[in-house]
């Protein structure tokens, strides 16, 4: 008798998606840009929380489409289409939720500007290589390999960060 997989809750799964790791890369890429000039932790978080709305919506779209295309009947189901695509891009929202929210605190006053930029990028750095060490999880229980998987998926992350960057 095989046993069942415990199930993963809705938000588990959608936080360790593919759009939640892009996410944290858009964000950590649009800190960079925005800090790029003079603004204050105020106009960072709205151009950020704006441009991760704006990612967002297309993501959506692009995955309602695409799943409206796949109809195996040639009659599009446009509830299961957006069922689809929220389950999976809401992960790119979910991704912006910390760092956004270190952003907040300076803010707030909690900490200063430049602190909770640094902050909130380092974060993102570190939320890569979790990402990278869960995810290895499912093919080796050998350590040394879910951190060499860390380690690679937190280089590549920031790789991107900075190509995002100079791009922009």
């Amino acid at each position: 008798m095989a046993t069942a997989k415990p199930q993963k809750h809705k938000y588990h799964a959608q936080f360790f998606s593919e759009s939640a790791i892009y996410g944290l890369i858009t964000v950590s890429a649009l800190i960079i840009v925005t800090g790029r000039y003079d603004i204050t932790a105020y106009a960072m978080f709205l151009k950020v929380l704006l441009a991760v709305v704006v990612f967002w919506v297309a993501h959506f779209f692009a995955n309602v489409v695409a799943h409206l295309s796949e109809a195996p009947d040639g009659v599009p189901h446009f509830k299961e289409s957006f069922k689809y695509a929220m389950s999976h891009s809401v992960g790119l929202l979910l991704a912006a939720v910390i760092p956004l929210t270190i952003v907040l605190s300076g803010v707030l006053d909690l900490v200063n500007d430049d602190t909770a930029v640094w902050v909130a990028l380092w974060v993102d750095v570190s939320l890569l290589a979790l990402f990278g060490f869960l995810s290895s999880r499912s093919w080796t229980r050998k350590l040394h390999y879910r951190f060499g998987a860390a380690l690679v998926t937190t280089l590549l992350g920031v790789g991107i960060v900075f190509l995002k960057a100079l791009i922009h």
